[in-house]
């Protein structure tokens, strides 16, 4: 996602920092053991960061950059067969429903929050061409498109944070006809 120059040991750091949270949580994160992670002394880290909030910033931006791609590919893949979609969405958010705790935890977080809001700005942007690929596959209008995407967006934190499958699957099952509504009026 990120468009921006970043060497490849950022990268690197970076992922292997998001995978170091997913193991601890980020209230157990510790830079000393994040260190023995990534096997870099702490001021090799400080070289790439401006401080350990950096650090968790980036990290949280990666994950949700990687979920969002994900999940964005995933329903991409599924445009001819929009049924099949909305009855296995779930299990593909299953597979990232802890990166997705994480991401919102850092996301909503008093200490990062701010901060981690502002350098995922992008994501509107992101969402934005994925509305342009919607509008194209199911000429719909630009107002579907993103009323699309932000309840998917809606429904799939919820689902990360409560847990409650049968209420999330029942929202997607209604917005499943609204989506049926759209592409019939379309084809006719």
């Amino acid at each position: 996602m990120d468009s921006f120059d970043m060497s490849d040991k950022k990268k690197a750091i970076i992922a292997t920092t998001w995978e170091y949270l997913l193991k601890t949580g980020l209230s157990n994160a510790s830079i000393g053991e994040l260190c023995k992670e990534t096997k870099l002394a702490q001021s090799s880290l400080y070289y790439w960061f401006e401080n350990k909030d950096d650090i968790w910033i980036a990290a949280g931006k990666y994950g949700l950059s990687k979920v969002v791609d994900s999940l964005m590919d995933f329903t991409l893949n599924h445009t001819d067969n929009v049924r099949e979609y909305f009855d296995t969405l779930l299990d593909e958010v299953e597979k990232y429903k802890y990166d997705l705790r994480l991401a919102l935890q850092i996301t909503t977080s008093p200490v990062f929050g701010e901060r981690m809001r502002d350098k995922a700005k992008d994501f509107r942007l992101w969402y934005e061409r994925y509305a342009e690929k919607l509008i194209t596959i199911f000429n719909c209008s630009h107002l579907n498109a993103e009323t699309f995407i932000y309840s998917i967006i809606a429904y799939v934190i919820d689902y990360a944070i409560w847990d409650d499958r049968d209420k999330t699957q029942m929202l997607l099952e209604n917005l499943y006809d609204r989506v049926l509504k759209i592409i019939d009026k379309q084809q006719e």
